[in-house]
């Protein structure tokens, strides 16, 4: 038997490498990155359902040893050993390149057994903030109705709702009249989650925008409109910012969807408690300005900031990463992304390059290249890479290039038959180059080692479909369908191969499901109607309930 002082002591190592690993790939302060390890070997050790972590991921030997403790027989008396071990499986899969099943099972599973015991989570805020974090597993795997679920608890148990509402405003300098716009209403039945913050702390800088005619925030007529959301504690915020990734999720790119977003993103960044809530909350505003004329340059500039901070010695690790869980933050390379792709929007080819070069992003690097008129550049770059030793990343990265099938089918054999993206990869070129036929063993193959891939079945489904396999594509946009039910084009393929297996009862289901999550349009209107025509029993009560 282990004392006790033993386990606690191997909890809290588990919980250090855990925090260690975060601080390299999420928040930074970016400490020693040389390990000494065997780093392919410890990419084996990780890799799950055939897929890699991303090769951006640095210091992984710590995911591999918190893991492994967590995991151990002396510490699952603990219940704070499930939620750690959730906490770290949840961030094995983020830093894979595709969704993985076998993840996706271990982490409902510990989801049901911490929610069996909630009751040893002794206060309000573990609860809430522990429903915070699995409403983000929940949307990574496209669960959006347990997310919603999830969050409708936790909004009861902190005893605060969120409500959309209007207020009379100026959004331009030189507006005249207040008009209405979108605000975000507060409404209490408990007293506020109140817990300490830290002290003193430094956020991220907030870019004002500078523009001649919009304001840097909207300026309201009654000056106590904003008053409720100066009242929220850290983990209020925290729910705030976990219903706007809700809001975002579950309703379709739409107008009024980024106005929403906007209110609710204005609220978080008036008034910062915690570096990761604030962190997260200026990005997101910056991927919804990116397509603003007058916004892109704040939004430039905000992401330039993101990205300078992982890399600064101020704050602390500790003042980073308070709130890290509870707030769905982006790795670092995923911001980095996101600043080369806001780059090239820009026509800064060059500034994106270097970005994706630093990324081993060798897509876009390709992409880059061929703007710039040198694409053999990423196939020289790629090839002495290789001449230091053949990873299936770098196998994978020529065939792009080259767009040569045997790179791929070296990087099978390499990873022992168990590399899903290197099938993936091939599939999807053979795709595009039309070779349907020749795409669709590929695709198989790739998920026969992991079926957590929805665009993948998409490509399969297409590929069947272009070649006259109707069952075939039917079971792929079923697959589809089982793993994003908001995705239209998955119905409306569906239907269409419905109706060429002459099943048009099912089609007119699966195009009433498409019009459910895309309702203006006209196409699948149109599909709507001709299914109806030939069945000659329109859906009256199912279109009357949705007008």
């Amino acid at each position: 038997m282990v004392p006790l002082t033993r386990r606690k002591d191997l909890l809290t190592l588990g919980m250090a490498s855990l925090h260690s690993f975060v601080c390299m790939n999420f928040t930074g302060p970016c400490m020693n990155r040389d390990s000494g390890c065997d780093l392919e070997k410890v990419r084996r050790e990780l890799q799950s359902d055939g897929e890699t972590p991303c090769p951006q991921a640095r210091r992984i030997e710590l995911l591999i040893r918190c893991c492994h403790i967590f995991s151990h027989n002396a510490v699952q008396e603990f219940l704070s050993c499930r939620i750690w071990l959730l906490r770290a499986r949840f961030i094995h899969q983020r830093i894979l390149e595709e969704k993985s099943a076998t993840l996706k099972e271990e982490c409902c599973r510990l989801i049901d057994e911490v929610l069996a015991m909630k009751e040893a989570l002794h206060s309000r805020f573990l609860l809430v903030n522990f429903l915070i974090e699995i409403s983000y597993i929940y949307h990574f795997y496209n669960e959006y109705s347990k997310a919603h679920g999830v969050l409708e608890q936790a909004q009861e148990v902190a005893g605060i709702k969120f409500n959309m509402s209007g207020a009379l405003g100026k959004r331009t300098r030189f507006q005249q009249n207040d008009i209405a716009q979108l605000v975000v209403r507060i409404e209490r039945s408990l007293e506020s989650l109140n817990v300490e913050s830290g002290g003193e702390q430094k956020f991220p800088k907030d870019i004002a925008l500078e523009d001649d005619t919009v304001l840097n925030r909207i300026t309201f007529l009654n000056p106590l409109t904003t008053e409720s959301a100066e009242s929220l504690s850290v983990v209020e915020q925290l729910l705030m910012l976990a219903l706007l990734e809700d809001l975002q999720k579950s309703n379709p790119v739409f107008v009024l969807t980024d106005e929403q977003s906007e209110a609710f993103v204005a609220q978080l960044v008036q008034r910062p408690q915690d570096w990761c809530i604030q962190s997260k909350a200026l990005f997101l505003r910056s991927r919804l300005e990116r397509q603003s004329s007058r916004k892109v340059e704040r939004a430039l500039m905000q992401i330039q900031v993101l990205v300078d901070e992982f890399s600064g010695e101020c704050p602390s690790s500790v003042d980073r990463t308070r709130c890290f869980f509870g707030s769905g933050l982006l790795p670092i390379w995923s911001v980095q992304h996101f600043l080369a792709e806001l780059f090239m929007s820009l026509g800064l080819v060059k500034s994106a390059l270097s970005v994706y070069e630093a990324l081993e992003m060798w897509d876009q690097v390709i992409e880059c290249f061929t703007v710039l008129e040198h694409r053999e550049k990423a196939e020289q770059l790629i090839r002495e890479r290789l001449q230091l030793g053949e990873t299936v990343d770098l196998l994978c990265s020529l065939g792009e290039v080259t767009y040569d099938t045997g790179c791929f089918e070296r990087a099978f054999q390499l990873s022992g038959e168990r590399s899903a993206k290197a099938m993936r990869l091939m599939g999807r070129m053979l795709f595009f180059r039309k070779e349907y036929e020749a795409a669709i063993p590929a695709l198989e193959k790739s998920l026969s080692i992991n079926k957590l891939q929805l665009n993948t079945w998409f490509l399969l489904g297409t590929a069947a479909f272009r070649t006259e396999k109707w069952e075939l594509a039917a079971g792929a946009y079923r697959h589809c369908a089982s793993m994003d039910s908001e995705n239209h084009e998955v119905w409306n393929n569906l239907s269409a191969a419905y109706i060429k297996l002459k099943q048009k009862d099912r089609a007119l289901r699966t195009l009433e499901e498409a019009l459910r999550c895309s309702y203006e349009n006209w196409k699948i209107w149109e599909n709507y109607m001709v299914i109806v025509g030939h069945l000659r029993k329109p859906s009256v009560p199912t279109i009357v309930s949705w007008i």
